[in-house]
Parts: C-alpha cells; structure tokens; sequence
C-alpha cells in the first residue's frame, strides 16, 4: 500500500497500480490517478493518439493559478493548468517534482491530447482569400472538420456510380425519358403499393447538371466524416436507409401526386441530420453578399432548412420535392440521437470534441 495521499479526497491513501504498462498511484475512492515524473509522458505515447513522444507539458494551456491540493510527493501545492489552449480541461501539476494529477473523468481526454490538439488546430482556422474565391465562384460553403482516419471509399464510390448513371442518359433525351419512366418515384404510384424499389432506385438519378454537382459536392463534404465514424458497411446502409426514407415521407406528404421525384437530396438531407447531431464542433462557411463566415452545423443548416426549403415551399417554387429534403433531415435527426452513444464509444475524440469544454472559434 502506498504511503501517498489523493490531493482530491486528502485523507484516503493512494494505492499501485499498472496503467499501459506504467506504474501508477490511484485513488480507490475518486478513482484519480498520480503521475510521477516522465509517466504522463510515456502512457499518452503508448496511446493510439498519433503520438508515439508525447510531451504533454509543451501544448499546455493558460496557468490558472495554485490549488488547494497537495503533491502526493512533496506536498507542495498543485499548480492547475488547461491541458491545451481553447480546450477547457485541466491538469493538475506539481512544479517541484514534476508530478501530474488527472481526474478520472479527465484521463481519456488527456491520452487522446495529440489528436485533440490537431484537431483544434484544424478546427479554428480562419477563412482565407482562398476559401473565399471558392466560395464567392461555385456558391458552395468550405468545411472545417477533422480529417477522417480512412478513405471514405464509399462515399468515392457512391459519388461515381451517381454521376455514371447520369452520363449514360443525360446527352440521349429519349433514353433520359425511358430512365425516368421506369426507375422515378411517383407518390400515385407507390401510394398503391405499384413500384417500391423506385424509393432506391430514385435516389441515384438527377435530372439537371447542376442537380448532380449540388448534391455530389455535399456528399464528398460531409459523407467523408460519416463514413469515418460509422464504418464503411453500416454508413452504407444508413445512406440507403435514409433514402428510402426521405422517399416514404415525400409519398406521404404529397399522397397521389403524379409528379415524378428524382436525386440523392433526400438522402443527403439525412446526412445533414446526422452530422449536425455528432459533429457540432465543425463549421461551414456561408456567405453574406460578399462576406464570409463560419458557421456552427446547427445554424448553416437551420438556414438551409428554413430559406431553402420552408419558406421556398410556402413561396411555391416548382421543380423541388422539398418534403423529401425535410423528410430525410428528420430522418437524419432521428438516426442521429439513435446511434449517437455508439457513435462516441466508438470514436471518442469525437465525443470530446462535442462536449461545452471545447472553444471552437468562428
């Protein structure tokens, strides 16, 4: 038993430990761990965190002053410090002997620090002319997000077989009009039970360039992170899911309508739904007249869902199946607060990243 007491509970003793093959001091009551000098280090290093030398004492944050709380040690006061700029979490150090004390509900934070850390630098850019001109030529926003651990191969893929389908009928309009008679959703149609699978096979059709390039850019912007945190197969599935959704709700909304429904905005509206649930910490760019500013999901996407689709619907502007976009948003929030606690276990600097701790700057 070690002789050591917790700084956090005072009179309960702390106990030895091994903790990724260091040893440690714990405390069986708050569960905060004692890391002596070099130990932090070498734990955060042997974290898969895209770290491999670690040295969590050079990326900290605002010193905010000293602590009630005693070194373990020496029993020299705890100086407390944000264990990265713009992150809200904190350590607790001993500048005499070098000592660290983490929360328990602070440790997985600070092994994942590094990734942390590169993800906020990534986070908080600021615009640039660059992003600007993009924007200001193609009218499309600029995403600030993580960088996803794998290649979205299923979102490429999804993108390609999108914009194949659509070069094989689009310069034939009579092969165009056969596609659509046969492989469109019409509400009359399925409202009878007649023609089910045109809730899929709608999805991969476009009826304009523009149709495809709109609905394509934002599938390569978002689809990427999703794919990421969801796995290849199960993102898959819920791209499709979501389609056939949004397709239901628009059958539903528009019972009997002879009016054919084609493209992947559905779907991609869904996407939205899920990313904005998971991913609050991104921004996309909007731009006012000439000026551009990044935006939290939650708002670039509220101003979508209202501009785009609600006030355009009210305002009857054809040739758009809005309630497939609104459908598949819903769709997207509920599959969102659905698969939201695996989504983190799974991908925890996700998590981290979403929680009130993080200063996201826009």
């Amino acid at each position: 038993m070690s002789h050591k007491y917790c700084p956090h509970c005072e009179n309960q003793l702390l106990a030895t430990t091994h903790y990724h093959g260091e040893e440690l001091d714990i405390c069986r009551v708050c569960a905060g761990a004692w890391f002596e000098h070099g130990e932090l280090n070498k734990v955060i290093s042997s974290v898969d965190n895209g770290d491999d030398d670690a040295s969590y004492e050079t990326q900290l944050g605002e010193r905010l002053g000293k602590t009630e709380r005693q070194c373990p040690d020496c029993s020299c006061h705890l100086q407390r410090f944000r264990l990265l700029k713009d992150y809200d979490v904190n350590v607790d150090l001993c500048l005499e002997c070098d000592g660290a004390w983490v929360e328990y509900d602070q440790l997985g934070k600070v092994e994942q620090s590094p990734r942390i850390r590169s993800a906020l630098d990534e986070l908080n850019k600021k615009v640039s002319v660059k992003s600007w001109v993009f924007q200001a030529l193609a009218r499309f926003p600029v995403e600030y997000n993580l960088k996803p651990h794998r290649k979205p191969l299923v979102t490429w893929s999804l993108v390609a077989l999108n914009c194949l389908i659509f070069l094989i009928y689009y310069t034939n309009p009579v092969m165009m009009e056969s596609i659509f008679a046969d492989f469109a959703s019409r509400p009359a149609d399925l409202a009878q039970g007649k023609e089910w699978w045109t809730l899929i096979t709608a999805t991969f059709l476009h009826g304009s360039v523009a149709h495809l390039l709109g609905n394509m850019y934002f599938l390569l912007v978002i689809g990427d992170n999703l794919e990421d945190v969801l796995g290849r197969w199960r993102y898959l599935g819920v791209y499709l899911v979501s389609g056939i959704g949004a397709g239901i709700i628009s059958t539903l909304m528009n019972w009997n309508s002879p009016i054919m429904s084609v493209g992947a905005s559905g779907a991609i509206a869904a996407l939205f739904g899920m990313y904005l649930i998971w991913f609050r910490f991104a921004s996309l760019t909007f731009m006012f007249v000439v000026y551009q500013k990044k935006l939290s999901p939650l708002w670039y996407f509220g101003i979508w869902l209202v501009l785009d689709n609600i006030i355009a619907m009210m305002m009857d502007s054809g040739g758009i199946d809005y309630w497939a976009h609104i459908g598949g948003f819903v769709v997207g929030l509920a599959l969102g607060v659905a698969l939201k606690k695996r989504v983190y276990r799974d991908n925890p600097v996700v998590q981290f990243l979403s929680e009130e701790s993080v200063a996201i700057k826009r």
